[in-house]
């Protein structure tokens, strides 16, 4: 590992923040008086959870809770918790975005249909935790959670506790991973020779002479003559196998009922598969420390900050470039170098090996920092119950590059004949050399995000039930660094309150009142209700005693959320715009600089522009059996209303542009679905085991659009599924024995072309014969874990996948084949779907690469995503040392694929085509506690 300047003095900071705060402790504290909170007080502590939204006993909420250990957790690779999540959580769908090295893995999450917001340690500040600092993820998920969201509570709640801020003895946790990658599914590229035989085969079906000659394809296959008749496996030229990279975390933490502290550090270094030129290779170092203090009975102070910081050196062309040009440049297109020139042809007139040798360098750097600070105040001693905790947060992230961006001469070669009659060999200039001696300088800029927050609570404890009351406020507060639009600000207020009754029958009630600068006017400030309630029956005196069920609590909830467009634009507003477009005059002279440039409209405004409402229902039960078993099952239906959209297709096109007409409420939609969660542990001696299973369907109906009213029912999208894909139905490929009858299509139809069914009997194939050929996104999505533990050792396993959707290969060139550019493997097979690859040819068939069925794929899959195999040290080893406990491991990640889709993954099908592969990593690590 490789510490820079700037990370070892951030390494030092966090060091002495720790000391110092351990010193405060150690000054006012005897150590042996900051000892660990009884069982049942601390058992009592964690249902309780403080969010800027209110504070809430979790054991008497109307809504489903799933929660999972940060210990469970870091059973995966490295230090990502969007990968440690995935297929853990029940209805949660967490997607990789980029497969980049140091890009973090650019994962969306989706749940229920939707994207759920995330709170670390009650703050809204994403998904910036690292993975060897979580305590514990829940995730909140019904009406009654999303409503204390305000506009942001749509989608359901990802809540996040750190390490730390809890009264125990100091601990300190050191961890070490060291990790070996590989590419899963890299694309099956064709050698020079069997390129030469697709491209006479297109030729030939197109009645054309052969392109390459048997001598040629014959000269590709023998390598006599690499500079005439080159053959580059791109694939082994400019990757490795393998590899590398490496985690270390110190996490400290401890504290009395006075002052609370926890310090966080953690490194993580990288590299990439580059074998020739510039190689990526970047680090972060990602700190933390909080720190919480009791001044006196009445006022408690708390103030953390967050900071990482990154560098990533690679080479000028981006790194899913060098994987797009890997895959679209044909092995035969030229030789790479002719002694120390860099070649190519007309054809293909770029040169990856030079980019990566002689094109410059790239150093990405960024800084992002969170910083937060409040006051509690107890009012016992005056109104017992009666809280008020306050936070004020800072966000702040920057991006800087340094660029040296050099253009290598390129060369092409032409044979010329001599006098002889013999091929001699000549370099033609095809790009002149441009040497840039200055490093370039881009900065994003300090972007911020001001985020304050306070809770009143109060809770009453009486003879039969337990009252709790809170009264919330938010502000969110982000400056927008393009003068084109306002700054975005949102202001939220809850008054909620539960009543839990004899410990069986609890009533919620929340009114949210959020407000934003999008709207105006009285639609500026609106009211949404929500309400729930929920039955634990076992505590009934007919279940109380039972053998069987330990715990069955039955729950619903029914709500109102209002939430804003997404559009960063400000629709209520008439926008204008100028520039030569909108026409120019002329004032004297008819120069550049005597022009005046006219304004046009481009924007109505809609001063009558509402919130976008989900009324949401919630209905769902939790089950315990026999000490060993449970479930918990939620159900939901969730009517979206009001979405903005202009709506041009209800006015007739003579009406003129479409850019006179203002953005109203208008589309609705209905997401119906649901989420469950099964788990069984048992044991058989000092033998332990669990096995889990998780699951999430949900389908979102368009029940109101704008469309164009077809004659044709079956081409209308109201009604249908959201993620519909229209296509036309085909009817297998055109033979000898039916060309004759074909019906006008797309072009001239040749025998091995797509037939498609002609749907309204007008003997035309066209529009009007499509219809729903599948669906886009997943319905179902599952996980499942399963784990054994036996005298320290442990094994645990995760898969998850998705069902229920498709997937329109005829959008991917790996699989559409036509013309005289690149080529792949898949020319030779069947589609994944079983279909036979169409007619092949020398330029792009109108007729075959439409949407159609014939292109659809089943493209669900299943993944074995995390494995641990690891050693604990028995107590009786360490119980004479220091070390309260030591772990070794042996962790996977991403081992093993199952879908119909073999060459490519269904989950990116651009990953290790045109972008990045996912990677397979093997880690190899300790962890160690003080």
């Amino acid at each position: 590992m490789k510490l820079t300047l700037t990370e070892l003095k951030v390494f030092i900071f966090c060091l002495i923040n720790t000391v110092a705060i351990n010193m405060g402790v150690a000054q006012n504290t005897p150590l042996n008086s900051i000892a660990v909170q009884d069982s049942l007080q601390i058992k009592s502590n964690d249902e309780i959870l403080e969010t800027p939204f209110g504070t809430f006993n979790l054991s008497q909420t109307t809504g489903a809770v799933f929660r999972i250990s940060g210990d469970e957790l870091r059973k995966t690779t490295g230090d990502n918790l969007a990968e440690a999540l995935r297929g853990r959580i029940p209805g949660l769908r967490i997607v990789r975005g980029s497969n980049t090295p140091g890009n973090n893995g650019g994962y969306s999450f989706i749940l229920n249909g939707g994207t759920p917001y995330v709170l670390v340690d009650g703050q809204p500040r994403g998904l910036q935790v690292d993975l060897r600092e979580v305590e514990e993820v829940l995730v909140l998920n019904d009406a009654t959670f999303n409503s204390l969201l305000g506009n942001l509570g749509d989608n359901g709640l990802i809540y996040v506790v750190t390490k730390g801020g809890k009264p125990g003895k100091p601990t300190i946790e050191v961890g070490y991973q060291r990790a070996i990658n590989k590419s899963t599914r890299l694309p099956n590229l064709l050698s020079a020779s069997e390129y030469a035989n697709v491209i006479n085969r297109a030729a030939n079906n197109d009645g054309l002479a052969a392109v390459y000659s048997a001598d040629a394809i014959a000269a590709y296959q023998n390598g006599s003559d690499p500079i005439k008749y080159p053959n580059v496996d791109y694939q082994d030229t400019f990757l490795n196998d393998f590899s590398s990279s490496n985690f270390a975390s110190l996490n400290i933490y401890g504290g009395t009922e006075d002052v609370s502290y926890s310090a966080f550090i953690g490194y993580s270094d990288w590299q990439g598969l580059e074998k020739v030129g510039t190689q990526i290779d970047g680090r972060d170092i990602t700190f933390r420390t909080k720190i919480k203090t009791r001044m006196n009975d009445l006022i408690s102070a708390h103030a953390s900050v967050y900071g990482k910081f990154g560098e990533n050196k690679r080479p000028v062309i981006g790194a899913d470039d060098t994987f797009n040009r890997i895959s679209s440049t044909p092995s035969n297109a030229f030789p790479l170098q002719v002694e120390d020139s860099y070649i190519v042809s007309n054809q293909f007139g770029n040169s990856l090996l030079s980019e990566l040798e002689n094109g410059g360098s790239r150093t990405d750097y960024s800084a992002n920092m969170i910083f937060d600070l409040g006051l509690d105040f107890d009012f016992k001693e005056y109104v017992p119950g009666l809280k008020y905790q306050t936070y004020l947060m800072m966000r702040t992230n920057n991006s800087q590059v340094l660029l040296t961006n050099n253009r290598p001469e390129l060369n092409t070669i032409e044979y010329l004949e001599d006098i002889q009659g013999k091929d001699s060999l000549a370099l033609k200039l095809h790009t002149t050399e441009l040497i840039d001696l200055s490093v370039g300088r881009n900065s994003s800029g300090i972007q911020r995000i001001f985020t304050y927050a306070g809770n009143f609570s109060y809770v009453k404890k009486g003879r039969e039930g337990v009252l709790n009351l809170n009264l919330n406020h938010m502000l969110y507060y982000e400056p927008n660094t393009n003068s084109s639009n306002p700054d975005k600000r949102n202001l939220t207020f809850n008054l909620n309150g539960s009543y839990a009754l004899r410990d069986k029958y609890i009533m919620y009630a929340n009114m949210n009142m959020s407000g934003s600068n999008k709207y105006i006017g009285s639609n500026r400030t609106k009211l949404f209700p929500t309400m729930g309630v929920a039955w634990v029956a076992s505590n009934e005196n007919f279940l109380k005693d039972s053998d069987v069920i330990d715990y069955l609590k039955f729950r619903t909830s029914y709500g109102v959320v209002g939430t804003e467009y997404t559009a960063s634009s400000y629709y209520f507003l008439d926008t204008w715009s100028g520039g030569k477009n909108n026409g120019t005059a002329y004032f004297g002279n008819n120069t550049a600089s005597q022009a005046l440039y006219g304004y046009s409209l481009s924007q109505v405004g809609n001063s009558d522009l509402d919130w976008v409402v989900y009324n949401q229902q919630f209905v769902g039960f939790e089950l315990k059996m026999f000490k060993k078993l449970s479930l918990d099952f939620n159900y939901f239906n969730i009517e979206i209303n009001g979405q903005v959209i202009k709506a041009g297709e209800l006015y007739a096109d003579a009406l003129g542009n479409d850019v006179y007409l203002p953005q109203i409420n208008y589309t609705e939609r209905t997401n119906k679905g649901f989420n469950a969660n099964f788990t069984f542990n048992d044991k058989v001696g000092e033998f332990n085991y669990y096995i889990g299973a998780n699951a999430g369907y949900n389908k979102i109906t368009k029940d109101k659009i704008s469309e164009v009213q077809h004659l044709e029912t079956y081409r209308l999208q109201q009604g249908q599924a959201d993620d519909n894909i229209m296509g036309y139905i085909s009817d297998g490929l055109f033979t000898a024995d039916n060309i004759g009858s074909a019906l006008p299509q797309f072009g001239t139809v040749q025998i091995g072309d797509v037939k498609y069914v002609d749907q309204n009997g007008d003997n035309v194939i066209d529009v009007r014969d499509q219809r729903s050929i599948g669906n886009s996104t997943p319905r179902l999505n599952y996980g499942i874990s399963l784990g054994a533990e036996y005298k320290g050792f442990n094994f645990d396993v995760v898969g998850m996948g998705v069902a229920g959707y498709d997937m329109n290969m005829n959008s991917m060139a790996y699989y559409t084949h036509y013309g005289l550019g690149s080529y792949f493997g898949s020319v030779n097979n069947a589609l994944p779907n079983g279909n036979a690859n169409p007619r092949l040819s020398t330029s792009k068939s109108l007729n075959n690469y439409v949407n159609s069925d014939y292109w659809t794929l089943d493209a669900s899959y299943f993944r074995i995503s995390n494995l641990e195999f690891g050693y604990t040290l028995p107590q009786t080893l360490l119980s004479k040392s220091a070390l309260k406990n030591v772990k070794l491991f042996l962790r996977g990640n991403n081992l093993a694929l199952f879908s119909k889709m073999k060459d490519l993954d269904p989950e990116d099908i651009r990953s290790g085509v045109y972008e990045y592969p996912m990677m397979r990593t093997f880690v190899l690590g300790a962890s160690i506690t003080f």
